[in-house]
Parts: structure tokens; C-alpha cells; sequence
């Protein structure tokens, strides 16, 4: 009995015409693999979690049926191409990545997530099209990418968590030569940084976005930079 039933599973997942049977099966399959990556992204408290996952590789798996169905329901249709509707599926979805991202004080946020999106949407188009093999092997790469290389990623940074330091300055040309060599004896690595300058106040404000150990003391740290001189506030945001 048991044998039979795995014989058929195995003649649906083998078999090339869309049925409500092989469909039914395959988004199943990508329901499972959806959910595999979205739990992951439920767990670190992500936006984008478990139903959002599940439903991109889901629909990307009932484009690729549809448009796999259409040339076969009607041979005779000039415009039968089965990869069309399934092509759109990729333009589509750089839009839902794209509201993902979240840009805040210099600062980009989401953009594993907009990955992550973008993955699942060529894993629920793989498992449509057949690809079963390739869609897990993808889904378990990419669930590696995201819990080991996150461990990596702190290893070579220290262990320590992206900031964003605004600095205030009470004159318009700052020394940054030697507010970089201030940050750096303080073990606190510098990404990216962007520069105001107020001619009318005198004044300038520099924002870099740093990497921080998570035990540095943050006082010790402001007390450095103050030693400047010309230091009028120190902004520290997450």
C-alpha cells in the first residue's frame, strides 16, 4: 500500500502536463520550502516572516503552473510562450523587495530580506517548472547564508553591531583626519560617512554610519571625541 502511494507521488513529480494532481503537489512543495526560510525570518523578528514567504514561493509556483498550462490547454495559441508570465513574476517582485528596504538616517535596513524575497521567488518558479532538486538545494544554501554567514560576519567584525554616530561640530571645517584617527583608537570601524557644512553658523555636522563592538563603553568613547575641543553634540542611533 505504502508502496503504491509513493510510486504515485513519484509519477506526479515526474510528469510534465499540469493536472490538478501535479498541482496541487507542487505547491505544497513550495509551501514547504517557503516556510522553511520564512521561519527563519519570523524568528529574528523580521517584517517580511513565515506568511510572507510562504505566499511568494507559493504564487510563484502558480505562475510558472499557469503559464506551463496555457501553451498545453490550447496548442493552437500563437502566443503560448511558457516562460511570459512567469518572466513577469521577477519584475514584480523587485517591487515588494524594494518596499522591504527601509533607508533611516543614512542607514539602509532590509536588504537580506529583499534578497531573501528574491530568492524565494526563483525557488517557487523552480519547483513550477519541475526543478524540484534545485529549488531544495537553493532553499538549504540559502538558509546557510542566513544563520552561518550571519557568525562569520560578526567574527570579522568583532562581534560588533552597525550605528549610526553624528557628530556636531561648533566650527565648519573640522580636522576628519583626526576625528577618523579618534574613532579608530577606539576600535570603532568606520563604513561610510557624509559631511554638512553651515558657513552662516559656522557650524558642520558629520554622520558616519560605524561598527561597534557590543561591550564598548560608549561614555569612554564620547569623552574621546570631545577632547576635540570643538565637539558641541554627539548622537549615537541605532
Amino acid at each position: 500500500m505504502l508502496e503504491d502511494l509513493m510510486n504515485y507521488i513519484y509519477g506526479l513529480l515526474e510528469s510534465t502536463v499540469i493536472t490538478p494532481y501535479t498541482a496541487t503537489l507542487k505547491l505544497f512543495i513550495s509551501f514547504v520550502l517557503g516556510g522553511v526560510i520564512g521561519v527563519e525570518r519570523q524568528f529574528r523578528r523580521r517584517d517580511a516572516g513565515m506568511r510572507t514567504f510562504t505566499l511568494i514561493c507559493m504564487g510563484s509556483t502558480a505562475a510558472m503552473l499557469i503559464s506551463i498550462w496555457i501553451p498545453q490547454c490550447y496548442p493552437d495559441f500563437l502566443n503560448g510562450d511558457p516562460g511570459r508570465i512567469a518572466a513577469q513574476v521577477l519584475t514584480g517582485i523587485g517591487f515588494l523587495g524594494a518596499g522591504a528596504i527601509i533607508q533611516s538616517h543614512g542607514s539602509v535596513q532590509g536588504l537580506t530580506t529583499a534578497a531573501c524575497i528574491w530568492v524565494m521567488a526563483v525557488v517557487g518558479l523552480a519547483v513550477g517548472a519541475g526543478m524540484y532538486l534545485a529549488a531544495i538545494i537553493t532553499t538549504l544554501f540559502s538558509l546557510f547564508v542566513l544563520v552561518s554567514l550571519e557568525r562569520l560576519e560578526k567574527r570579522m567584525y568583532l562581534d560588533g553591531v552597525n550605528k549610526i554616530l553624528a557628530i556636531h561640530c561648533s566650527v565648519s571645517t573640522p580636522d576628519l583626519k583626526l576625528i577618523r584617527k579618534t574613532l579608530e583608537s577606539k576600535k570603532v570601524y568606520i563604513v561610510s560617512v557624509s559631511y554638512e557644512q553651515d558657513y552662516e553658523t559656522n557650524t558642520s555636522v558629520i554622520t558616519y554610519k560605524v561598527n561597534v563592538n557590543m561591550n564598548s563603553s560608549y561614555s569612554a568613547l564620547f569623552a574621546e571625541i570631545r577632547k576635540l575641543g570643538y565637539i558641541s553634540q554627539i548622537k549615537l542611533l541605532a
